[in-house]
């Protein structure tokens, strides 16, 4: 397309952009201001992203069997819904997840979703080029929200679909060529819409006599072109104590007998392995989640700032609520009184009936963790390890970018192609 010549710097500018239909291309001011986040208020993976997961990006949640990914997921969409309503949001069945999880998800999970503005993509029968196609053809409309695939590892490529069961069609089976072309269209796409893709990425562990390999499905472009990921990992149960939740291991067969009557919910673990909407100062952290209620938003707050010595002490036996700057004791609204407590449960009852001052003391807190430069090790330092041993491992045969792309079997042409999506 010819450009009209300009004769000002500005009129340049203006140029470019009008050649561009779509969507601006040039804009002047501080490009961070615009990226807007999504908070799943759970404190500690809101302030593992300074704020919630960013919008206008592609997100991975990678981990083993029943690490909470898809839990994670769906609480996110939820949220989405909140924050934007009459979004359309999208989820990819591909595991069949809302077929048997649904159900689940809104009565243990507390889970409740506007279903006018959300649709589910049954993948039965259909390539993943298919399915790919007809998502890039829904971001081409301003309704398009959040959209959710369920997972990598569950589609399969037109090349095995269509072909006899006992042939082997070898790499051209593999859906990491189709993954790769997807994946940078989309990246194109979703900053316009300010839409949100997460894609679930399961681990398979493979074990020998004398080591462990672990492996992602989907080719390399869902290691190289995601803004974040998240590696999920070890699971908890939980039961109730005098001082608040004992998290048992759930590989302990001693454990489950001793507290199979008492247990009252799970926690998930995680770590952030790649991050690239913000400096990476938090290792990673946990969520938990009580049966028939949901994500405890209010048990992780006062994990969190019992850990960066917020929740102030005055006696070894009270618990006051305080302003993370000054450190003065806070004050009811009505009766005026400390917000100091005797215990643990009447503080946590306090912040679970007063939602409005729950939700303006969290952000508060959030605001203020989030520009401190500490990091807050809120995970048992194993946990941690294990996990980035587990990322390491998997990236790391990992070539150029390039090279990458060419072992998924994307050639410059089909870079091309995507370039003119």
């Amino acid at each position: 397309m010819a450009k009209k010549e300009a004769k000002t710097f500005a009129e340049a500018v203006a140029n470019i952009n009008s050649a561009n239909k779509k969507w601006k291309v040039l804009s002047f001011g501080d490009p961070s201001r615009d990226l807007k986040k999504l908070p799943l208020k759970s404190l500690p993976i809101d302030l593992s992203f300074k704020g919630g997961l960013p919008y206008g990006q592609l997100v991975t949640v990678s981990g083993v069997e029943h690490s909470g990914k898809s839990s994670y997921a769906a609480a996110m969409m939820a949220r989405y819904q909140e924050e934007n309503p009459g979004k359309v949001c999208l989820w990819i069945d591909g595991e069949n997840t809302l077929l048997t999880q649904g159900a689940y998800f809104k009565s243990d999970y507390g889970l409740s979703y506007d279903e006018s503005c959300f649709l589910r993509y049954d993948t039965t029968g259909k390539a993943a080029e298919e399915i790919f196609s007809d998502v890039i053809d829904l971001q081409g409309y301003d309704e398009i929200g959040m959209i959710v695939l369920d997972s990598s590892k569950a589609l399969i490529s037109m090349a095995d679909l269509d072909n006899e069961f006992v042939k082997d069609n070898g790499q051209r089976a593999s859906i990491a060529k189709s993954m790769g072309k997807f994946v940078r269209a989309m990246v194109q796409y979703l900053p316009k819409r300010n839409n949100i893709l997460l894609v679930i990425n399961q681990v398979t562990i493979e074990k020998e006599m004398f080591s462990t390999t672990y492996t992602e499905s989907g080719g390399y472009s869902l290691r190289f072109f995601p803004s974040v990921k998240i590696r999920f990992g070890t699971r908890t149960f939980t039961a109730p104590t005098a001082t608040g939740l004992l998290k048992t291991d759930i590989s302990s067969s001693k454990a489950q007998s001793d507290y199979a009557d008492k247990v009252n919910g799970m926690q998930f673990h995680y770590v952030v392995v790649k991050n690239r909407t913000n400096i990476m100062t938090n290792a990673g952290g946990f969520i938990t989640v009580k049966f028939g209620k949901g994500i405890d938003r209010v048990y992780d707050f006062l994990e969190v700032i019992e850990t960066a010595k917020i929740l102030f002490h005055p006696s070894p036996r009270t618990e006051a609520l305080v302003d993370p700057v000054t450190g003065e004791i806070l004050k009811d609204r009505v009766t005026g009184r400390d917000l100091q407590f005797s215990k643990h449960a009447e503080l946590e009852n306090y912040l679970e009936e007063n939602k409005d001052f729950f939700d303006e003391y969290y952000f508060q807190v959030l605001d203020f963790l989030c520009g401190k430069k500490e990091n807050l090790n809120l995970l048992d330092q194993n946990v941690v390890a294990e996990l980035m041993d587990q990322e390491a491992q998997i990236m790391k045969d990992i070539p150029t970018e390039a090279a990458a792309l060419a072992a998924d079997g994307l050639t410059e042409e089909d870079l091309q192609d995507v370039q003119s999506v």
